[in-house]
């Protein structure tokens, strides 16, 4: 199986979403992979978070910007929220409304811009360690031959949306995708600094 052009399809369903989105382009997170376990970090100047993937066989994927884990690709992406969003007063009601309104930009980017029809949408609540995320899922078209369903975690990060996205290739695999993609979400810890990946490598 030809590597180009599944990465471009995998680009096309879920890495292109949000480049048009103000006030710049998304941003991912990587694979912080250690002797005894493994994260996925992302490190910014003021602020970073970190994913914990434990003990589970994680490596990067061969498709640039996943991560590998347990078999199933995943990434971890940023997007800047609009500036019309007052991100340091967001009460769990208005929380919630920012990232349906999210999501609801991301899928008509997808039918409009990408030319990809979606089906069956579903969403649901989870609130993790007093974080809320969206978690939303939806079948990809009959006529799509590589990936049968996209599942998605979203919650804030400040002024942005932290994605979590596990394509699914095989239909009967999502409730495996939707489990790690929660999993992951709930070892979610935040970090007002920059982080040293490869002193944060050494402990791990």
């Amino acid at each position: 199986m030809e590597l180009a052009p599944i990465a471009f399809a995998l680009l096309s369903a879920v890495g292109l979403r949000a480049q048009q989105k103000a006030p710049g382009p998304e941003e991912r997170a990587g694979l912080v992979a250690g002797k005894h376990r493994s994260l996925i970090a992302y490190a910014g100047k003021a602020r970073s978070y970190t994913l914990e993937i434990g003990a589970h066989a994680a490596k990067p994927s061969d498709i640039p910007g996943f991560i590998t884990i347990d078999k199933q690709i995943v990434q971890s992406t940023l997007v800047p929220l609009s500036s019309a969003v007052d991100a340091n007063r967001l009460t769990p009601a208005r929380q919630k409304e920012v990232l349906l309104q999210y999501m609801n930009y991301e899928l008509e980017f997808y039918k409009k811009k990408l030319k990809q029809r979606y089906s069956h949408l579903q969403t649901e609540w989870v609130t993790l360690q007093g974080r809320i995320f969206l978690v939303w899922y939806f079948d990809m078209p009959e006529d799509y031959k590589l990936v049968s369903r996209q599942v998605y975690a979203s919650t804030l990060f400040y002024d942005r949306v932290m994605d979590l996205n596990a394509p699914v290739f095989k239909t009967d695999d999502w409730g495996k995708a939707r489990a790690l993609l929660i999993r992951l979400a709930g070892t979610m810890r935040t970090y007002d600094r920059h982080l040293d990946f490869d002193a944060m490598r050494k402990k791990l």
